[in-house]
C-alpha cells in the first residue's frame, strides 16, 4: 500500500509566510505557494510515496479545522514547515498533530537551521528536522531506502553530524505543483493568474551577514531539468513566477544557459526574482527580459555605506544608482529591499536610508527590520554581544513584533521608522501616478489595491 505523506503549513492569525528558511508576517497580505512542500512533493512520488497537501495559512482554517483536515488526510508521515515568526503557535499545532495522528512529524524552516540536534531535544514531538528542501533524503527515508548519503535530514536520538554546504548543479524531480493550484496564493508583483515558486538556483555565493542563504553554498540546476518543470507548469494553466533565486544570475553562467533554454522554450511564462545591483549587468538584464522576467528585487538595505561594508554586502551606494539603472533600461520593474535597525544604524543613517529610497527609480520598496535570524552570522555577533538570549526563538523582519534593536534603537523606535519609512515612499503622487501608469492587466490592478490596503492597515500599531 502506497505511504502517504502530509505536507503541511500550520494555521495562523495573521498572514504568515513560511519559506525557504525565511519567516515573515506578510507586509501586504501577499502569500506564495510554498516551495519547500511543492519540491518535497516532487521528490515523495519520485520515491513512490503519495503528497497530501493541507494548508491551513492560505485556506484560513482554524485550528481545529486545520486538525480535522489533518486527520481526515489519514498520512503515515507528516512533513510541516514551521517559522520562527510563528512558532507560539506552530509548535503548539504540530505537537497536536502528532498527538493526534500518532505518525511521525518531520519539520523544516529558519528556526532550525543553526542547531538542528538542539531543536529536536527542545521539541520532543519532532520526529526529525530536514535542512535542505532540494534534497531527497527525508523521501528516501519515509520509503525505507537505503541508497544515498545522508546530510540534510537529521533524525532524532543520532548522533550530531556536521552540516555540508551544497555544491554544484542538482536535478529535482518535477514538484508537486498541481497540489497548490486553485489555492488563492498572491503576488503584488504578479499580472496573471494563477502563479507558482520555483528555483533555478539554491543558495548564494555571497555572504551577508543577516542572511542565512549564504551560508547554505550554491548550486544551479540544468536547463533541461528548470524547462521540464516549465512545460509542466504551463500544462497545469499557471502564467506567473516567482522564481525564488537569492540571487540570479551568480554564478552567470550556468543561468545563462538556463535563460537561453527558456527562451528557446518560448512558453510565456512572466516572472520575478531576486538579484543583486553588482551581478545585473546589461546582458544579463536583456536576457532576463527576453525570457520572460518582468521585475527584478534588488537588495539595497541601507544608504550607509559603512553598515553595507559591515555586514559584507560587498557594494555602495553608486553601484546601486547603477544596477537600477540597468534594470529601468533593460524594461525590467524593480523592487529595493531595505533593513533598518542594523547593529550601527541610528537615526541619522535611518534619514539617509529613507531620502536615498525616494531618489532611487524603484516601482516598489520593502522596508525589514533586522532580526538574528538562526544561523546566520549577525545572530552568533548578537549573542556574543549579549544582545539576545540563545532561546529566542519567535522573530519577525518585517518589524510587527520584537526585534533586535541597534544599538542605540528600541524595538519600538524601528516600528516607528519603518512606518515613516514606508509612508515617505509610497505616499507620494508622482509616484501614484507613475504606478498607476505601468500597470498592465485588470488582475494586476486589483492585486496591488488589495496589497495597498493591507499595507497601510498593518502600519497601525498591533
Amino acid at each position: 500500500m502506497t505511504k502517504r505523506v502530509l505536507l503541511l503549513v500550520p494555521p495562523s492569525r495573521d498572514v504568515v509566510i513560511r519559506d525557504y528558511y525565511c519567516s515573515k508576517t506578510s507586509q501586504a497580505n501577499y502569500l506564495h505557494p510554498p516551495l519547500d512542500l511543492s519540491v518535497q512533493g516532487g521528490w515523495m512520488r519520485a520515491h513512490g510515496l503519495e503528497p497530501v497537501l493541507v494548508d491551513a495559512t492560505v485556506d484560513r482554517l482554524s485550528s481545529d479545522e486545520a486538525l480535522r483536515r489533518v486527520e481526515e488526510a489519514r498520512p503515515d508521515a507528516v512533513f510541516a514547515l514551521a517559522g520562527a515568526v510563528s512558532w507560539d503557535g506552530d509548535g503548539p499545532f504540530l505537537e497536536q498533530v502528532a498527538t493526534r495522528t500518532g505518525v511521525p512529524v518531520f519539520a523544516g524552516g529558519d528556526l532550525f537551521m543553526e542547531d538542528a540536534h538542539a531543536s529536536l531535544a527542545r521539541f520532543p514531538f519532532l520526529a526529525g528536522v530536514l535542512t535542505d528542501f532540494t534534497s531527497d533524503e527525508l523521501a528516501r527515508h519515509l520509503a525505507s531506502s537505503p541508497d544515498g548519503e545522508r546530510d540534510a535530514l537529521v533524525l532524532r536520538d543520532e548522533a550530531p553530524r556536521t552540516f555540508r554546504r551544497t555544491r554544484g548543479a542538482r536535478p529535482i524531480p518535477v514538484p508537486a505543483h498541481d497540489l497548490f493550484v486553485g489555492h488563492d496564493y498572491r503576488y503584488a508583483f504578479a499580472r496573471r493568474r494563477p502563479m507558482a515558486s520555483v528555483y533555478v538556483g539554491y543558495g548564494c555565493p555571497y555572504t551577508c551577514s543577516f542572511c542565512i542563504m549564504g551560508e547554505l553554498g550554491s548550486a544551479v540546476r540544468p536547463p533541461e531539468n528548470v524547462v521540464e518543470e516549465l512545460r509542466a507548469l504551463v500544462a497545469l494553466g499557471v502564467r506567473e513566477l516567482f522564481v525564488q533565486d537569492q540571487c540570479f544570475g551568480a554564478p552567470r553562467a550556468p543561468f545563462e544557459a538556463v535563460l537561453d533554454a527558456m527562451i528557446e522554450a518560448d512558453l510565456d511564462l512572466g516572472w520575478w526574482t531576486f538579484t543583486r545591483v553588482d551581478v545585473l549587468d546589461e546582458a544579463l538584464a536583456r536576457r532576463m527580459r527576453a525570457a520572460g522576467c518582468h521585475t527584478v528585487i534588488l537588495g539595497v538595505e541601507s544608504a550607509s555605506d559603512e553598515i553595507l561594508g559591515k555586514h559584507r554586502k560587498g557594494y555602495g551606494k553608486d553601484r546601486v544608482r547603477a544596477g537600477f539603472e540597468v534594470a529601468r533600461a533593460a524594461g525590467l520593474r524593480t523592487a529595493a529591499t531595505f533593513i533598518l535597525g542594523l547593529p550601527e544604524e541610528t537615526e541619522a543613517t535611518l534619514r539617509e536610508t529613507i531620502a536615498f529610497a525616494r531618489s532611487l527609480p524603484a516601482d516598489y520598496a520593502s522596508f525589514n527590520v533586522a532580526v538574528p535570524r538562526a544561523g546566520t552570522r549577525l545572530r552568533k555577533q548578537a549573542v556574543a554581544e549579549g544582545r539576545v538570549p540563545e532561546d529566542v526563538l519567535v522573530m519577525d523582519q518585517s518589524g510587527f513584533g520584537p526585534t533586535l534593536g541597534s544599538r542605540g534603537l528600541s524595538s519600538e523606535d524601528l516600528f516607528r521608522w519603518r512606518r515613516r519609512a514606508v509612508l515617505s515612499f509610497y505616499a507620494r503622487p508622482r509616484y501614484l501616478l507613475r504606478r498607476l501608469a505601468h500597470l498592465r492587466s485588470p488582475v494586476e490592478l486589483a492585486g496591488q489595491l488589495r496589497e495597498a490596503w493591507m499595507l497601510l492597515r498593518n502600519l497601525s500599531p498591533k
